[in-house]
C-alpha cells in the first residue's frame, strides 16, 4: 500500500559530514563477505567508539552482492585526534574486520569518503545529481530549446525507462511485483512518489501519478505542464512491459502538473492500436 506524502521522511545519502565545530574522521572498515550472516558485529564496532567516549556522527553499511562489504563510521575526534590510530587498531581486532582505513577531515567540520568508487546500486554503477546539477541540466534544456526541450527530455526518459524495465524484469517475472518494484525504486532514487493508479496490460493503457516530481517542482508557478523526462521514463517503462519497440507507438500525456498548480502530476499512457 502506498504511504501518502505526509508519512514520508527525508533521507540523507552519501558518505559526507558537514558539521561546523567538529573534526569528523572517517573510519572505513573492509568486512568479510560473510559479515551479514554473523549477528552482533555492528554492536562490537559501535562499542569501540563508545568505550573511548567518542561520538558517532554517521554510520553507513554497504553489502554488495557477492563481494566484500564495508562499514563506514564518521566520528568526531575534535581535540582528540591522537585517538585515530588507537581506534583503528582496536577496530581491526573486531571479528571479520579485514582492514581499516582512516580518512582525515578535508577541513574542520567537513569530511568526505574519498576511498569508495564507483558508486553502485544493485551491482550497477550509479551517480548522484544534487539539485544545482539537475536543475541546471533540465532548465538549461528548456532555456536553449524552448518547448522542443520537453521533447528531447521525453525521448531521453523514454529510452531510460525501457532499459529500466528490462532490468526490473530480470529481477522478477511477476507482473504485480514489477509494478511494486518500479514504484519503490522510483521513490528511493528521489524522482518523486510514483503511484501507478491503473495499469491495464490487456488494453495497454495506464494512469500514473507522481507526487513531488523532482523535474516539475523546478517549474512551480509556470502555469503549464512541464513533465518531459519523467513522462518519458514512465512511458518507456510501460513500453517495455507491453513489448512496444517504437517510441511513436506510445502516446503519453501529462494531464495534471504541480507546475500549473495541481496537487500532483498525472500521466495517461496508452499504446496505439495496430
Amino acid at each position: 500500500m502506498l504511504i501518502k506524502q505526509p508519512g514520508l521522511l527525508p533521507y540523507e545519502v552519501g558518505r559526507f559530514a558537514y558539521i561546523p565545530g567538529s573534526r569528523p574522521y572517517i573510519f572505513y572498515l573492509v568486512m568479510g563477505a560473510e559479515t551479514p550472516h554473523v549477528p552482533g558485529i555492528l554492536e562490537k564496532i559501535v562499542r569501540v567508539f563508545g568505550g573511548k567516549g567518542v561520538s558517532i556522527l554517521q554510520l553507513k553499511i554497504s553489502a554488495p552482492t557477492g563481494g566484500r562489504g564495508g562499514v563506514i563510521v564518521i566520528a568526531d575526534l575534535k581535540g582528540r585526534e591522537d585517538l585515530a590510530e588507537s581506534l583503528s587498531k582496536e577496530l581491526s581486532r573486531v571479528e571479520l574486520v579485514e582492514k581499516v582505513y582512516v580518512i582525515a577531515p578535508i577541513i574542520d567540520g567537513i569530511s568526505v569518503d574519498t576511498l569508495s568508487f564507483p558508486l553502485t546500486l544493485m551491482g550497477q554503477r550509479a551517480v548522484i545529481l544534487r539539485q544545482p546539477l539537475y536543475e541546471g541540466f533540465i532548465k538549461g534544456v528548456w532555456r536553449q530549446f524552448g518547448s522542443a526541450g520537453a521533447i528531447l527530455l521525453y525521448l531521453a526518459g523514454f529510452e531510460a525507462g525501457r532499459l529500466a524495465y528490462r532490468d526490473h524484469a530480470r529481477l522478477t517475472e511477476d507482473p504485480s511485483a514489477q509494478l511494486a518494484l518500479a514504484q519503490a525504486l522510483f521513490q528511493m532514487l528521489g524522482y518523486g512518489v510514483l503511484e501507478l493508479v491503473r495499469v491495464d496490460d490487456e488494453r495497454r493503457e495506464a494512469v500514473a501519478r507522481v507526487h513531488d516530481s523532482f523535474e516539475c517542482e523546478l517549474f512551480r508557478g509556470a502555469g503549464e505542464v512541464r513533465g518531459g523526462f519523467v513522462r518519458g521514463l514512465i512511458a518507456g517503462w510501460l513500453a517495455g512491459r507491453w513489448g512496444v519497440s517504437e517510441e511513436r507507438e506510445i502516446l503519453a500525456r501529462e494531464v495534471k502538473c504541480i507546475a500549473k498548480g495541481d496537487p500532483y502530476c498525472e500521466y495517461h499512457v496508452r499504446a496505439e492500436r495496430k
